[in-house]
């Protein structure tokens, strides 16, 4: 099996069964008894650990072995699926949430670096931004399947929607196990506290990679449509229509993933891009909010999942063009590190702000408006300090 459809087959295993999750996955922490609150809470919960083990995982996979560290992904990714199932509480929750943050640390990062190297080796460096696109693609339409397959599981008992994600991590753990020994793995070995000190000396010399960062900070803001966009539309459509908004939402980003595999801007030039498409989200999160009925809000909401569908595939390509081989799951470890203090701080924010405040889609609106503020905002700041340098 080739490297990219090693890359493809593992990551469209982990997605399928996470996008097992997404319609029912709020209701069913309002379910277990969870306020609009606790799920902001738990959702930091979430972010946190990531960000505590990004630095760690990312090292063990350039100094040991980057297919061993997806594997472990994967099983923890299982684990924290499987004590959802069983999980009644806040705690619970959490428990669940700890254990998927560690999975996804031991993945984020890795799987970028894994297929750089793995297309290196094979001649085919010149394709990673075609790769990367080409997962995120993949992604995006097995999560829609898994969405489906996931409301119509809730309507009959929603702790089960956590089944499928514990048998498709499992096998993409099988897959990195089976398949991915060897391929991707550094060109050139370090140990662990090289490959940190090198990918940290790099990220303070370079002002585009740090100018990067920022926007990775920046976006972040957008994790609160994740919490809420099925709280919010519920009462409007009930779960069933959940798995009919889902597709909605995967136009936008399914077709910025079909446009970005076709994109032939300058490699290490997407800055520009990459504001505007903060913009675009922001632009798109801030209509989903005001729109005074439904079917407004489906074409702003088109416009949010644009401006996410390309941001992902822009980032990678932009980093992974400027790191060197030794120590690329670091430095991408380092990177979500910093990056993703976003993604941790917005719901702690949001728990602070909105804990006593009703369970209403008045109160996601509040939230969701502010979120795009800061997007917005953001975008203007990273527009004037954007890198001009190819």
């Amino acid at each position: 099996m080739s490297a990219a459809r090693t890359y493809y087959l593992f990551f469209a295993l982990i997605h399928i069964g996470m996008g097992s999750t997404v319609t029912a996955y709020t209701p069913f922490l309002q379910g277990i008894g969870l306020s609009l609150g606790q799920i902001a809470l738990v959702n930091a919960i979430f972010w946190t650990v990531i960000i505590a083990a990004e630095l760690p995982t990312g090292m063990l996979a350039d100094g040991r072995s980057r297919a061993f560290s997806l594997k472990l992904g994967g099983v923890f990714y299982a684990l924290g699926a499987l004590s959802y199932i069983f999980a009644h509480s806040f705690w619970t929750a959490a428990l669940g949430e700890s254990l998927i943050g560690i999975g996804s640390a031991f993945i984020s990062g890795v799987g970028t670096a894994w297929i750089a190297d793995a297309l290196t080796r094979e001649g085919r460096a010149s394709e990673l931004r075609h790769v990367y696109a080409t997962e995120s693609l993949i992604k995006s339409l097995l999560m829609l399947v898994g969405g489906f397959v996931g409301a119509l599981i809730a309507l009959w008992e929603p702790r089960l929607i956590w089944l499928p994600f514990v048998l498709t991590a499992l096998g993409a753990s099988w897959v990195a196990h089976r398949f991915m020994n060897g391929q991707g793995e550094p060109l050139e070995y370090v140990s662990e506290l090289e490959a940190f000190r090198r990918a940290l000396a790099q990220l303070r010399s370079s002002k585009a990679l740090m100018w990067v960062v920022g926007s990775l900070i920046v976006f972040g803001a957008v994790v609160s449509f994740n919490h809420y966009w099925a709280l919010f539309f519920l009462p409007s459509v009930g779960q069933l229509g959940l798995a009919f908004i889902w597709p909605v939402i995967f136009l936008g980003l399914i077709g910025a993933s079909q446009y970005i595999r076709r994109l032939t801007i300058p490699v290490g030039s997407e800055s520009r891009l990459i504001v505007l498409l903060i913009a675009l989200s922001g632009a798109g999160l801030l209509g989903v909010a005001i729109a005074p009925g439904f079917f407004l809000a489906m074409p702003a909401l088109i416009v949010h999942e644009i401006g996410r569908g390309f941001f992902q595939p822009l980032t990678d390509s932009f980093v992974q063009h400027r790191v060197h081989t030794s120590y690329r799951a670091t430095f991408g470890s380092l990177q979500s590190f910093l990056g993703r203090i976003g993604f941790a701080v917005v719901p702690l924010v949001i728990w602070l702000f909105i804990a006593e405040a009703p369970n209403t889609p008045e109160t996601i609106r509040l939230v969701w408006i502010a979120c795009a503020a800061i997007l917005l905002l953001g975008a203007v700041a990273l527009w004037f300090t954007r890198p001009r340098e190819a």
